[in-house]
């Protein structure tokens, strides 16, 4: 009897064993038919990214936004499915993206796989703001020459390779999404000016599939998500994760390591912390530069507390050599804004004139180091009380003391407390190389006002102690090569500077 119970209960335990693998995954696909079988699903996660004017440019952007309402997969059959967006619109800054890529929308975990014959980009409206300089050598926009074009409602589809897509099941499918904006825009090199602005020419959108075949990015990690900068909300100690919130590009969750870099700001005041998980608080206002990973998750490379509390702020570049020490010029390419009573929200748009005023007396200048190598003109700039210190095509952070918005043709008008140097993009031809320490670059936008080459610092890796300059399209420095069209993330101190540029990103195009 003991026998034969044995062994009814190993037929009985063989039976389930038999049963649940025959109703899940592939086993139940094969022995299901029509809406009995589960779907079929992957996870998708999108970046963006965007191609610079070529060197030379012909002329000198300032500022290119694009308001993207919808993304959507065409499958070989039935209906597109769409990729969800953070908030209605999805605002994205295309200067920002020639060094630097945006997460679009949010990992999906649940997307259909199957075939895909295209990728469909919906947009509300695209503004590309510029300024000509005719006089070769001259720094600054010419007088009277910053204008913005506008661009309607338009779908951009990509059909090109990778397409058609296949996406298996249980497959992580990464694409960055590029877009030309040498192709987008009509330019007249001769008078540098910009006339129109179209996204549905030949050529203006292409992907990538993820990860690149090149880079510095780590293992299972897939891209780079740089210079997000908005307000921490949640924060869990205990497990080193946080959310940021922007205020344009929805918010994102992330997961700390032991490879983590804290930026200098850690520990100065008036953050004040130490240079560990320890720093990051809710309600700071902060930068990071994170990696998306393999599985969807994104890892913490770099943490940048800006200020103690969240406050309204301005990010933008300036246009001109400041002609009064109280004042300047910048054209508005990134805002933060307060959580609550943000005098910013839908009164500034990215592409916005904004004359600024320093509260003199009272301004503090800093300089966002991010733990990467810098010139003696840091300590300068830090010291400084009026506009002397600030150079066409620098970009700044400024504190939003009073603001007063655009009317008509009238520029926007703020008055600032606090300027921080940040970083500028800029893309341009590789001259010569000395790596792994620096290179020097030329053919710059005109703006610059310089036709010699400049240098570019490199800040090898040593995390957790440096933020090293992260590399796309080659794996470090000893790829870049003489000619190569590079676009590059930099602190700029000015053509005068021993080192004018100090990049913490080198995008080869």
């Amino acid at each position: 009897m003991k026998a034969s119970s044995h062994v009814l209960l190993l037929f009985l335990t063989v039976l389930v064993v038999v049963c649940v693998a025959s109703c899940s995954g592939v086993h139940n696909r094969v022995n299901c038919t029509g809406s009995a079988c589960p779907p079929q699903t992957a996870t998708l996660a999108l970046a963006l990214a965007a191609k610079p004017l070529g060197p030379p440019p012909g002329t000198s952007i300032l500022a290119f936004s694009l308001a993207i309402t919808g993304v959507s997969l065409t499958p070989s059959s039935g209906s597109d499915v769409s990729v969800p967006l953070p908030s209605t619109t999805y605002t994205a800054e295309l200067t920002r993206l020639e060094s630097d890529s945006a997460f679009l929308g949010e990992v999906i975990r649940a997307f259909p796989a199957g075939s895909y014959t295209k990728l469909n980009l919906i947009a509300n409206g695209s503004r590309v703001t510029y300024c000509t300089q005719p006089v070769p050598g001259t720094p600054g926009c010419a007088g009277g020459s910053v204008a913005t074009v506008s661009g309607g409602p338009t779908v951009l589809s990509i059909s090109s390779a990778p397409f058609p897509l296949t996406i298996m099941e249980n497959e992580m499918a990464g694409l960055r999404v590029e877009l030309d904006m040498a192709k987008a825009l009509t330019i007249n090199a001769a008078t540098q000016t910009v006339s129109s602005i179209d996204l549905t020419k030949e050529g203006v959108g292409a992907a990538v599939s993820l990860p690149q075949a090149a880079s510095s990015l780590g293992a299972n990690e897939t891209e780079f998500i740089e210079d997000l900068t908005g307000v921490v909300g949640s924060v869990s100690a205990s497990s080193s994760v946080l959310t940021l919130t922007t205020a344009e590009r929805g918010s994102i969750t992330v997961q700390a390591n032991s490879s983590t870099f804290y930026s200098p700001n850690c520990t100065s005041p008036p953050i004040n912390l130490t240079a560990d998980f320890n720093c990051v608080k809710a309600n700071q206002l902060a930068s990071m530069d994170v990696a998306l990973n393999q599985d969807g998750s994104f890892t913490l490379l770099e943490y940048d507390p800006l200020a103690v509390a969240t406050s309204d702020w301005i990010e933008g570049v300036v246009t001109a050599t400041p002609s009064a020490g109280g004042q300047i010029e910048v054209i508005a390419t990134d805002v933060f804004e307060a959580p609550s009573g943000s005098v910013l929200r839908n009164n500034v748009s990215l592409g916005d004139q904004v004359i600024v005023n320093l509260k003199l007396g009272v301004v503090t200048f800093g300089v966002d180091s991010k733990g990467l190598i810098l010139p003696a003109d840091a300590s300068t700039f830090e010291s400084a009380s009026d506009t002397s210190v600030l150079r066409p095509g620098q970009t700044v952070a400024l504190h939003v003391a009073n603001f007063t918005a655009v009317s008509g043709t009238t520029p926007a008008f703020l008055k600032t407390d606090s300027v921080l140097l940040r970083f500028t993009r800029i893309a341009g031809t590789i001259f010569s190389s000395a790596a792994p320490t620096a290179f020097f670059i030329q053919n710059l936008p005109p703006f610059f006002g310089t036709s010699t080459q400049q240098k570019v610092q490199l800040t090898p890796a040593a995390a957790p102690q440096t933020a090293p300059t992260n590399f796309d399209g080659v794996a470090d420095a000893s790829g870049l090569t003489n000619g190569q069209v590079v676009s590059i993330r930099a602190i700029y101190f000015g053509p005068a500077s021993a080192i004018p540029f100090s990049a913490a990103k080198v995008r080869k195009q």
